[in-house]
């Protein structure tokens, strides 16, 4: 693996949330100052299709980098667009025993309101 793959693999999984593109690009340049956007989206995609990290696409957000350690799914704050996980066990057992096909994978997405906008909301 590349020395800017290792890097970009590192900051995705140290991070405490789910992280831009953009975000570790600006992560990326404080070790390597040289390194360019586009090498960044290439990493991305690179270790998102061998396994390492997982893409999050949600409409009209933009996509997101996650290390997925644990089967798991995402709730999206519809006021301020923060991102946190959601683990609801049990969920892909359940789906499987509605049809007939074994499932290959899937997203949900939990819209909600995040505690900050709740009690923003309150006031």
């Amino acid at each position: 693996m590349t020395k800017q793959r290792a890097l970009i693999l590192q900051i995705v999984r140290s991070a405490e949330g789910h992280l831009t593109a953009e975000d570790i690009f600006r992560e990326a340049k404080k070790e390597l100052p040289g390194i360019a956007l586009a090498t960044v989206y290439n990493s991305l995609n690179y270790l998102c299709e061998n396994g390492m990290i997982e893409k999050i696409c949600i409409k009209g957000q933009t996509d997101r980098y996650d290390k997925m350690f644990v089967r798991h799914d995402h709730r999206l704050c519809d006021r301020c667009g923060a991102i946190s996980d959601v683990i609801i066990e049990g969920l892909h057992e359940y789906i499987e025993k509605q049809g007939d096909a074994n499932i290959l994978s899937y997203d949900l997405t939990v819209h909600s309101l995040c505690p900050k906008c709740r009690a923003a909301a309150k006031q």
